[in-house]
């Protein structure tokens, strides 16, 4: 943007535009104290995260790496798509999948990679587990199709249920499903 374009920008919201721009940040704020007051407060919370890789076991279609703090299984079916699963989540059920799973893919191989990593080689398609967690999907030729990064998790202090957090990466036209 030049300077006329930021010129004409400021002169398109006028004095109208700029105070209705302060009734919307304020009505958004008091909602969101609205919402803040009727939960109950946090607490200290411990933040976790998966940790180094420990091992790995080979498996049908996959297998399982083990975490310093948790474990993923990654399974890849016959027809390319890709399972992953943290902390004994198996892929049945899903909603995701109508009926029961693929087969697992019998020539899948996991096998070590660079820096302390694993991954799991198909004929389709290639999952790339870093030592730390990071999960890259990429197409046999090494084009990046998605990167899920390590998963993050608060447990309270006093115990009970905790909350995480799953962030993933795709290309701008990407579309993912599931």
């Amino acid at each position: 943007m030049d300077g006329r374009g930021l010129v004409r920008a400021v002169m398109s919201v006028g004095s109208a535009g700029a105070a209705q721009g302060v009734r919307t940040v304020r009505a958004a704020w008091r909602r969101r104290r609205a919402d803040a007051s009727g939960l109950p407060p946090r607490g200290a919370e411990r933040a976790r995260v998966p940790g180094a890789v420990r091992e790995a076991e080979p498996g049908p279609g996959g297998g399982v790496v083990h975490f310093g703090r948790s474990r993923l299984r990654v399974l890849v079916t016959v027809n390319g798509a890709v399972f992953l699963g943290w902390d004994g989540a198996a892929p049945e059920p899903s909603y995701a999948l109508a009926g029961r799973c693929p087969e697992p893919d019998p020539r899948a191989v996991l096998e070590p990679d660079t820096d302390g990593g694993w991954r799991v080689v198909a004929e389709r398609v290639t999952v790339t587990v870093s030592r730390h967690g990071a999960v890259d999907v990429c197409t046999p030729g090494g084009v990046r199709l998605r990167r899920d990064l390590p998963p993050r998790w608060w447990e309270p202090s006093a115990g009970g249920p905790g909350r995480w957090m799953q962030r993933s990466e795709v290309a701008a036209d990407a579309r993912f499903f599931g």
